[in-house]
Order: structure tokens, then C-alpha cells, then sequence
């Protein structure tokens, strides 16, 4: 990894890109990082996009352009970090600074190597460089900017590991609570919500409880219920999307985080349901074809990838599919 960060430093030196607004990096190391002014999500929206509420996380807020070889050479590394940390308390936002089109930004992230991290057209205006792209700014759990600058430079993946440590429960929007959840919580981090659930209840229904274990009790169900909505919506989307493989597995979480309860129950009928539509199972095979060829073409040439793309598109086996269309954006 440190070798990457070398390897990208001289073209750094050479290329010298600005934004157009030259005014002086904002927030700075020490301040309360704000929350983004508007947003454009032109590929994969994130469940969560307020810095407030995700205190307790680590943030990796990036500005980038299309036309910025660094940028480009980093976005292998920004997946890398995604690959890692997401879901752990990890949420990585990338802001295209050259206004250039979604379409060019989509194609030009996911050509090289990037796949699921939140990346948007321009805004984020309250974030502003000192000139020159890329540039990042982490936020550290307290909701805090603890390093900000070029995310070339080797003290960017240093500050962001030690800062992942203190990550204790992601989703949770908080770091601390009341002794008298951990075993609420300790249910909550394996992925066992119901359980999590149940513990807090018993702390908020215990007479000895005190008054500040019991309001934390009932933030940690009311924080469960938001996030099973949020799970939830998420699922439906990814089939409105075309996105079969992501809702599968997004209902699959959901039934498994909360079992017999009503949240489980109903992940657990929407994926028979699923099984039964020979509508989905094609979708959902085609999918799986389209991710495996993918992956088999991750070191061949550009031209055969594109050959193989567009054979796949074009295959009677996965013709109308969100799979077929896919392949051929991506040939593009």
C-alpha cells in the first residue's frame, strides 16, 4: 500500500490541477466537520449522508475530477478501502469537482475499479479545496475533521487505520452508552438485531434501571427500527433499480438481523417470493453471469474486455435483462 501512495506522488508533483474557487480549505483539522449543502448521487447513494449522524464512524470525504490523472490513479485504492472498512464504520463520499456529466462520471469511476462507494456530481460546496484536486478530508468519530490534504500522501492511510480502531458500533450514530447495554450492543454487532432488541427492552422495562441506561435503551430500539426501514427501503430500491443480486442479499441480512420478528418475516416472504417469479431468477442469473465475467476480465486488455462485454449484452441467454444492459454501459 505504501507503494501505491509512491508510485502516485510524482504525478502529483507534475500535474497540477485546480478547482475553480481558490479560496482556503474548509473545514480545517479541529473544526466540526459540516454536513453537505446538496447532493447528486449519480452512483451508489449511500443508506446514511449526514456527518451528524454518523457520529461514531470514520468519514472519507473526497473531491475528484474526471480530467485528473492522480484522482484516477487513486480510485483503486478508494475501492480498496471501501472493500475493507465498509460496513465496519467506514463511509467514504467522493465529489466530482470539474462538473463534468453523471454519465462520464459513472463510466469513468466504474472503468477503473470503482464499484461500491458513494460517488456524486459536483456539490458538497461547503467543502472547499485550496485549489488542487485530489483532496480529502477524514472525520474522525467525534464528528471532527482529524486530517485533511492530498489523499496521496502517505499519512492519509496511516491517520484513517488508527482512527478505524476506535469504531466500536457502526450504524449505532454514537460511540458511548450506559454499561447496562453492552449486552444489547454485543447482540447488535454480531448482526443478531432482534436479539439487540430484546436485551435493550429489558434494560428500558427494569425498574433498577437508571434514567440514563433507560433513555439509552430506547435509542438503541428506536435507532434498530430506523435502521431496518432504512435496510428495508434499500431492498426495494435494488429491485426498482434492476439491482437483483444487492436486494437479494439486502432481504437475506434482514431476515437473518431479525428473525421471527415482523422486519425478518417479511424479508423472510418477500425472498420466497423471489424464488417463485422466473422473472427474478433470470435477473438474478444473469447477474451472477455478468459479475463472474467481470471479474475474469480485471487484468485483460481494454480490447477484449469490451469484446466480452459486449458478446455478453448481446447473448440470447440474459437478453432483456438489467444484467444485459449493464454489460453494455460498461462496454462503452
Amino acid at each position: 500500500m505504501r507503494a501505491l501512495f509512491h508510485s502516485v506522488a510524482p504525478s502529483l508533483a507534475m500535474v497540477a490541477l485546480f478547482a475553480s474557487v481558490a479560496q482556503a480549505a474548509s473545514p480545517t483539522v479541529g473544526q466540526e466537520a459540516p454536513d453537505f449543502d446538496t447532493v447528486a448521487w449519480v452512483l451508489n447513494a449511500p443508506r446514511e449522508a449526514s456527518v451528524h449522524a454518523l457520529r461514531g464512524e470514520v468519514i472519507i470525504v473526497e473531491k475528484w475530477g474526471v480530467k485528473c490523472p492522480p484522482c484516477l490513479a487513486l480510485i483503486p485504492h478508494i475501492q480498496k478501502l471501501q472493500d475493507e472498512f465498509g460496513g465496519k464504520g467506514l463511509n467514504i463520499f467522493a465529489f466530482e469537482a470539474q462538473n463534468h456529466q453523471p454519465d462520464e462520471i459513472r463510466s469513468t469511476v466504474q472503468s477503473r475499479g470503482g464499484k461500491t462507494y458513494p460517488v456524486s456530481s459536483g456539490a458538497a460546496n461547503n467543502y472547499q479545496t485550496n485549489g488542487g484536486i485530489p483532496h480529502a478530508w477524514i472525520v474522525g468519530v467525534d464528528g471532527k475533521v482529524i486530517w485533511e490534504g492530498n489523499p496521496g500522501d502517505g499519512g492519509f492511510d496511516k491517520k484513517l487505520r488508527d482512527e478505524m480502531l476506535k469504531v466500536r458500533f457502526p450504524g449505532m450514530g454514537r460511540n458511548e452508552f450506559d454499561p447496562a447495554l453492552n449486552k444489547a450492543l454485543g447482540q447488535y454487532v454480531k448482526n443478531d438485531w432482534a436479539g439487540a432488541r430484546k436485551e435493550a427492552k429489558k434494560v428500558q422495562d427494569a425498574s433498577k434501571s437508571s434514567d440514563a441506561a433507560k433513555a439509552d435503551a430506547q435509542y438503541v430500539t428506536e435507532r434498530l427500527a430506523l435502521l431496518g426501514e432504512r435496510r428495508t427501503a434499500e431492498a426495494r430500491q435494488a429491485e426498482t433499480d434492476g439491482r437483483w443480486l444487492e436486494a437479494q442479499q439486502a432481504w437475506t441480512f434482514l431476515q437473518g438481523a431479525f428473525g421471527k420478528e415482523a422486519e425478518g418475516e417479511a424479508a423472510k416472504a418477500r425472498l420466497e417470493e423471489m424464488k417463485k417469479d422466473e422473472n427474478v431468477k433470470k435477473e438474478l442469473d444473469a447477474a451472477r453471469r455478468l459479475e463472474a465475467l467481470v471479474a475474469s476480465l480485471a487484468n485483460k486488455p481494454a480490447a477484449e474486455k469490451k469484446a466480452a462485454l459486449e458478446a455478453f449484452a448481446k447473448s440470447d441467454k440474459v437478453a432483456g435483462t438489467a444484467a444485459a444492459r449493464r454489460a453494455g454501459e460498461l462496454a462503452q
